[in-house]
Formats: C-alpha cells, sequence, structure tokens
C-alpha cells in the first residue's frame, strides 16, 4: 500500500479513491453516493458544528502544532453596527483559508485533550512514535477499486481511531460502532494501512465528565467489517459498470417494525 506524497484533509477527501464514507454512502444507496460522488452538480457539503468540533479535536491531540496555522478563534464582534460588520470583514478575509472556530468549541475540546492525554492507556499509545494523518491507498484485488484510507494514528502495528462520543461506556460504544459502521472503518483501515495488526479506538464523552475509554477492535467485529466492504464495494463495482445508480426499490414494500423491537 502505497504512501500518498502528505496531503492535506481537504485534499484526501477530493481524492477520488473510495474511502470508508463512500462506502458508507454506496450501503444506503447507489442513488445516494451518486448525489455525493458523481453527479456533476453536486454541492460541496458544508461542515455541520458537530464535524468541525471533531476536526478540532483531532488536530489538538494528534497535531497541535498546526493549530495556529489551521485555525482561528473567531472574535466576540458586534455585526450589528456598521463598525462591527467592518471588522469582521476584516477578520474574514484575513483568516479565510483557516477553520472558523468558537471559543465556546475551543474550550470544549481542550477539555477533551485534557481528558484524553490524562487516559493512562490512550496516553501512552498516543506517545508511542508514530505518525497522524497519512493517505495510503491500493487497488482492490476482487473489484478493480481505486481505495483509501487515513488513519489518524499509525503506530507499532496499531491503527488507532479517535472518537468523540455520547457514551463512551462498553454498551454505548458498542451501539455507535453498529450505527456508524465503525466495524467497517476497522477493517478498511487495516487492509490499507501497512504494517497494522490491531485496530484501536480512543472514544471521549463530549460532556463532563469527558470520560474516556480505549478498545480494541475483536476479530469477529474486524471480518464482519470486513464482509461488508466487500459487499459495498461489489455493489458499487456493478452500479459503476452499468453506470444504474438506484435508491430504494422501485416497488411496493411490505414494512415491519425493526428487529429489535419487542413489544
Amino acid at each position: 500500500m502505497p504512501k500518498e506524497a502528505q496531503l492535506s484533509n481537504a485534499d484526501y477527501h477530493d481524492h477520488p479513491a473510495v474511502s470508508k464514507s463512500h462506502l458508507d454512502q454506496i450501503h444506503k444507496s447507489g442513488r445516494h453516493y451518486w448525489a455525493r460522488y458523481v453527479d456533476p452538480d453536486r454541492l460541496p457539503v458544508e461542515p455541520t458544528p458537530a464535524m468541525l468540533t471533531g476536526t478540532l479535536f483531532h488536530a489538538l491531540v494528534l497535531e497541535p502544532e498546526l493549530f495556529d496555522s489551521d485555525f482561528v478563534v473567531a472574535p466576540e464582534i458586534n455585526r450589528r453596527t456598521k463598525a462591527g460588520k467592518e471588522e469582521w470583514a476584516a477578520f474574514e478575509a484575513a483568516s479565510k483559508d483557516k477553520i472558523l472556530v468558537s471559543n465556546d468549541q475551543l474550550d470544549l475540546v481542550r477539555n477533551m485533550t485534557e481528558a484524553v492525554m490524562s487516559h493512562p492507556a490512550a496516553s501512552t499509545i498516543l506517545r508511542l512514535k508514530g505518525e497522524a494523518e497519512q493517505t495510503y491507498t491500493w487497488t482492490d484485488d476482487q473489484t478493480g477499486e481505486a481505495c483509501k484510507c487515513r488513519p489518524d494514528w499509525h503506530a507499532d502495528g496499531l491503527v488507532v481511531d479517535l472518537k468523540s462520543t455520547i457514551d463512551a461506556s462498553p454498551d454505548g460504544f458498542a451501539k455507535s460502532v453498529n450505527n456508524f459502521r465503525y466495524h467497517v472503518q476497522a477493517n478498511w483501515y487495516l487492509r490499507g494501512t501497512p504494517n497494522a495488526e490491531q485496530f484501536v479506538f480512543i472514544a471521549c464523552e463530549k460532556t463532563p465528565p469527558f470520560a474516556v475509554a480505549v478498545y480494541v477492535a475483536s476479530p469477529e467485529m474486524v471480518a464482519a467489517g470486513g464482509r461488508a466492504a466487500d459487499e459495498d464495494l461489489a455493489r458499487l463495482a456493478e452500479y459503476r459498470r452499468d453506470d444504474n445508480w438506484p435508491s430504494y426499490s422501485n416497488q411496493i414494500e411490505t414494512l415491519n417494525l425493526p428487529r429489535w423491537n419487542n413489544d
């Protein structure tokens, strides 16, 4: 798996190869994938506040030296006045290439970062000799699809993924693994990252007391993620070959309650 020349986060997302995020879209439907990645008239995806908080969290934990070059804290300016509007316009012009964060976001993420670096297991892993945010590419043997991954941290046989979460407890985070398909991410990053044997989650809650937990993805989890990833890749290759991007069923379907509803 060759390592690409150092790419910014934006350049990584613009890289056309298939990522875990691509797999999530094709898993939802071909139409969702087409709208996000193929449609020539697609609009850029604007980051949500939660996404911005996650980006800032990764930066402060993994690459704090880049904070000043990549981020800027919004000043307190009364933009309802003429002078305030002019001051804000000057601020935006001076910081147009940086990610704008609020003081509240920065305070939150600083608390989360302190919690992670105070956790014995998490801090030990993150102090290993390793690399942050490196891009790896490969070609899938079965489908010929170009693929990519960008581990948060890669060190000593470990691929480490930093997650902000509502609930970092074993049961709570297991639900997040299922809901957000983190098992697919575990397999995807292990297959794409050289010299990687284990996938480790560092999960930090986004509210006080900012509890932290460290989990190793089980072999069963990684295997399940691999099966799901292979199904997604096969579906993507089929849709791309036929240039047909279906959404949900075109027929009338019978709808049942979810399997977890026992009422």
